[in-house]
């Protein structure tokens, strides 16, 4: 009962503080049971783990001190940077062996196994230092190397051997310490479980007394609360009177049932047509009750502002209905002109059409001119350019005619040059023959040679006579060639200086042709941009067509609009007749 009485806050801290207080004191068992596994895992490392790492380094400067010493022996020699190298190795064995000892006295139980391992060491390095490096100065190479393979090959494998019983040694301890931080472990885990399952079932309790002592007048409420939205007033309930927030939550939800059924009656009244209740507003904070009351007061004025405004409205909608019809009579004479105008608009914009084509084949005509008048210009341009090349051949071959002419003359002159010396050789064989017919028999040969002579000049003078009547046929043909040159030029002359006057009448033609293709041009565009225009003209003709259809519809509307509009008042006047202000 106390605790059903408590304030909802005042539930919470106190269950809360309790399960606070429990895993509190949970955690403070846990990290005591972590700091204790801890502590042993810590104490393993520094006892057990550090010590087996000195061993390790330990034993590997021993092997490396055996190996440098080897060394030593193989090479016969001492040398400075070896000798050195052997005492740093010696004396790092040794600080790892005093940190051993130290470690060992923090577990006593491998002291007497270290202590063995100390001296095998000392031995070792006293044989080392005052045996094998004297040898090896001293040059007895095969006593040292006889010592290092026995004497110190036995303590080395005392040692190791003392060193793995260690590392033995150590880890049994470090088992022993895993079993017993495993015991911990498994100490702590089974507290855990205990102190969360208290935890869980104080929770539990926690939550069925809170659930118990909230949840269930508030499912009350709630379901109170649905009837309530689903329109169910008539019945109230009865809650148990306590003295936390819920208690006052289901004391405020009985007032709130019993002032909504209050105004539910007062709904019925008034959808009834009863005016004249009245609602009493409980507070200046009731907004509903205020609501309620103005909303009364609001209808009343309402109601009587409706009688005179329905008398009105009953009056205007007569007085419409009248209007409406002569605006629709009118509306539709102005639709029936208006389609009579589209008729004519269509009728011309079909003949604008057909204009439009004629100017558009004209244009493709003059086009087509102009195409064949701009070939003709370019091929007239070609022959005055093909009969100026022409003319220009066939003066230079009249040129090379008449150059050819006088060279043919000065071979006529060179000719009649060979002719002479043939005449005159033949003179000269004649009185060479005559001369040695006079010498007798010395001159015998002169004269065939004269006799020679003289057939080489009839035979020029024969090859002579033939060049020149060939040279004569040469000039003849040449003088026929020269006035038919001349003749084809002045014929030539003639076509070029036709040819340049038809050009002349082409272009003229041409231009004549281009102009008249413009203005084709410019009639068609004059005659497209009519057909546009009487585009433009039909369909704005359709639109004002539309218009007026659109117009003549909506005049019937408004007149049925108006006659609906009659039937409403009548029908507003029946019904405000009903209410009781």
């Amino acid at each position: 009962m106390f605790y059903r009485n408590l304030k909802t806050a005042n539930k919470l801290i106190l269950a809360f503080s309790f399960i606070a207080v429990i895993v509190v004191a949970a955690l403070i068992i846990a990290f005591q049971g972590l700091r204790q596994v801890q502590q042993s895992q810590q104490k393993i490392f520094d006892e057990q783990f550090a010590q087996h790492m000195l061993l390790k380094d330990l034993l590997i400067n021993i092997n490396e001190n055996r190996a440098l010493m080897l060394k030593m022996a193989m090479l016969r020699g001492v040398g400075e940077a070896l000798l050195d190298e052997v005492k740093r190795n010696s004396l790092q064995g040794e600080k790892l062996l005093g940190e051993l000892n130290a470690s060992a006295a923090r577990a006593s139980e491998t002291q007497e196994l270290l202590q063995k391992l100390d001296d095998e060491w000392r031995a070792y390095s006293g044989a080392r230092e005052k045996t094998i490096i004297p040898l090896i100065a001293a040059g007895d190479y095969d006593s040292a190397a006889v010592m290092l393979t026995r004497e110190q090959a036995e303590r080395i494998g005392q040692i190791r051997a003392l060193g793995d019983r260690i590392i033995h040694l150590g880890e049994r301890n470090i088992q022993q310490a895993l079993a017993q931080s495993a015991e911990t472990v498994d100490e702590q885990r089974r507290t855990l479980i205990i102190v969360i399952t208290a935890i869980l079932a104080l929770m539990a309790t926690i939550v069925w007394a809170t659930s118990k002592s909230i949840a269930g007048p508030l499912a009350d409420l709630t379901q109170w609360a649905e009837q309530i939205a689903e329109g169910d007033l008539m019945y109230g309930k009865e809650f148990e009177k306590r003295e936390d927030e819920v208690g006052m939550l289901s004391q405020a939800f009985s007032r709130m049932g019993e002032n909504l059924r209050e105004l539910a009656k007062t709904s019925e009244a008034i959808a009834k047509g009863d005016l004249t209740v009245t609602v009493a507003p409980r507070s200046e904070r009731d907004i509903l009750g205020n609501a309620f009351s103005a909303m009364i007061a609001n209808l009343q004025s309402l109601t009587a502002d409706l009688k005179e405004g329905v008398a009105v409205l009953s009056t205007a909608s007569q007085e419409i209905m009248a209007s409406t019809g002569q605006v629709a009579a009118s509306a539709q004479e102005t639709a029936t002109a208006i389609s009579e105008i589209t008729t004519t608009v269509e009728e011309v914009k079909q003949t604008a059409t057909v204009s439009n084509q004629k100017a558009k084949h004209v244009t493709e005509a003059a086009q087509r001119t102009l195409q064949v008048s701009q070939d003709g210009r370019k091929a007239v341009e070609a022959t005055q350019d093909s009969m100026s090349q022409i003319r220009q051949q066939m003066h230079a071959v009249a040129e090379s005619i008449v150059r050819l002419s006088e060279q043919s003359q000065a071979i006529a002159e060179i000719v009649a040059t060979v002719n002479d010396l043939a005449e005159q050789s033949n003179l000269l064989g004649v009185n060479a023959s005559i001369e040695a017919v006079k010498s007798g028999e010395q001159g015998r040969g002169f004269s065939v040679v004269a006799q020679e002579v003289k057939t080489l000049a009839d035979q020029s003078k024969q090859a002579t006579g033939q060049v020149r009547n060939i040279l004569n046929d040469i000039q003849r043909a040449m003088n026929k060639a020269v006035m038919v040159a001349e003749q084809g030029s002045k014929v030539v002359d003639g076509g070029y200086q036709q040819a340049k006057l038809s050009g002349d009448s082409i272009r003229m033609l041409a231009d004549s042709i281009e102009e008249s293709s413009g203005a084709a041009l410019q009639i068609a565009a004059s005659s497209q941009q009519q057909l546009v225009g009487m585009d433009q003209v039909a369909s704005a003709m359709e639109s004002i067509k539309k218009a007026s259809q659109d117009n003549v519809e909506g005049t019937k509307q408004a007149e049925q609009a108006a006659r609906n509009l009659h039937q409403l008042g009548v029908r507003m006047q029946n019904r405000i007749a009903q209410f009781n202000a």
